[in-house]
Order: C-alpha cells, then sequence, then structure tokens
C-alpha cells in the first residue's frame, strides 16, 4: 500500500486500494508483546528527526496498548549495506527512511509505502520518503506557511508529525495483514494537509475491532478473515 499526497498548494491526500478485511477475533487478557522494527534512515537526517518520526507514529499506537522496540542500523554506513547490518527479527518489518521517490499515481507523490505479496501477505519492508515529506510541506504553504521562513526545529516538527502518521498507517497495514482502508480513522484513505500537520492526532484513530486483530497477531493467536 502507498501513502500518498497531491502536488496541489496546501493540500497533501493519502490514496490506498482496499481489498481483504479481517475480523476481529475475541478479546484476549494477555499483554501484547512489543513489535520489533529495524530502522534504517539516511545520513542526511538529523537524529532528533528520526526520533521525532518514531515517537510520533508510537504515540499514535500506544493507547491501543501496541508498542514498538526500534532497532537502528549504523547512520554511517549508506543503503543498502546499513539493511544487511541491521539486527534482524523474524516477523518485524524493516523500515527505510531515504530519499527515493516511489511512483505516485494521478500526479500524487508517495509518502510512504508497503508491498503486499498477497492480499494478506506484506512484505517485511516499510518505506518512508523524506523527499516527498519535503515537496508536500512546500505544497501546503496555505497551511503551515512558508517553510523556508521557519526555524530548524519547527521545519523538523511538521515533517515528524506527517511522517511519522504516514508511518502510523503504514504499520497499520503491517499490522493488520491488510490493505483495507476505513471510512474514518487511521486507516481512512484520504488525509488532508491539515490532519497531517495538526498539532492535534485525534483523526488517526484506531477502533475496537482494528485493536482486536492487531493484539491477536502479536500474541500469535489465530484469526479469522473474511472478504
Amino acid at each position: 500500500m502507498m501513502l500518498t499526497v497531491t502536488t496541489a498548494t496546501a493540500v497533501a491526500s493519502a490514496l490506498f486500494a482496499s481489498a481483504l478485511v479481517a475480523a476481529a477475533p475475541a478479546a484476549s487478557t494477555a499483554a501484547i508483546p512489543p513489535m520489533i522494527v529495524n530502522v534504517v534512515a539516511v545520513a542526511e537526517m538529523s537524529q532528533h528527526l528520526v526520533d521525532a518520526v518514531l515517537a510520533e507514529a508510537a504515540a499514535i499506537w500506544r493507547p491501543s496498548g501496541v508498542s514498538f522496540i526500534w532497532r537502528r542500523a549504523p547512520r554511517t554506513v549508506p543503503w543498502p549495506q546499513a539493511a544487511e547490518l541491521a539486527p534482524y527479527v523474524p516477523n518485524g518489518p524493516q523500515l527505510t527512511i531515504g530519499e527515493n521517490r516511489g511512483s505516485g499515481r494521478d500526479g500524487r507523490l508517495p509518502l510512504g509505502w508497503i508491498v503486499f505479496d498477497d492480499v494478506t501477505v506484506p512484505q517485511q519492508e516499510i518505506y518512508l520518503s523524506l523527499a516527498n515529506a519535503r515537496v508536500m510541506m512546500d505544497n501546503a504553504r496555505g497551511v503551515i506557511g512558508i517553510i523556508d521562513q521557519m526555524p530548524t526545529t519547527q521545519r523538523e516538527t511538521l515533517l515528524a508529525r506527517a511522517m511519522g502518521r504516514a508511518l502510523a498507517h503504514e504499520l497499520g497495514h503491517y499490522l493488520l495483514a491488510s490493505k483495507v482502508h476505513t471510512k474514518q480513522g487511521l486507516m481512512k484513505a484520504v488525509l488532508t494537509a491539515v490532519e497531517l500537520f495538526s498539532a492535534s492526532s485525534s483523526t488517526f484513530r484506531i477502533d475496537p475491532g482494528q485493536r482486536g486483530v492487531v493484539a491477536a497477531r502479536l500474541r500469535g493467536e489465530t484469526m479469522i478473515a473474511s472478504r
């Protein structure tokens, strides 16, 4: 699945395709184990920005009882060599934050993406495009102002919000093992610049059914999928 943004001024949107929906299993009282995510970031990103992106994504999932252990590859080694040095954990995805632009649709820029081998089989790699996030910010001047006039801290705060929320969405596809999108909440199909850059993340809710599916997957419980 691919999170995309339009190139029109002051508008950023996420375009997704629908497929399989997973039915939530019965609730369990067992603790939800954290998911380990291997992280590779381009050297051009400050450590503060990387930390803020990961913190934004973690904050969105935290109310659902889902937590992450971020394992970082050495920042001095360029991709793809860094990927080879990153700690590998079975069933845990690898996140790459880089300058790749991807291929969007209908003039839209992909902000983040994850590829599925099958309708319900996500690959282990999630990608966030720093280059496209910067373009998105520049095109959202009507919402956030002129970025060239912002101090570095403010620019990084806004970048981290948008990229962290995109990451939370892509992690949702991975955790749910589904390409499905919803009309509301974290997994909805279209997001605006206001939603991506707002100080409030209330738009990015995770409903009880989604929580049940994710908790079951992380506990290794059996799930039933239905169309």
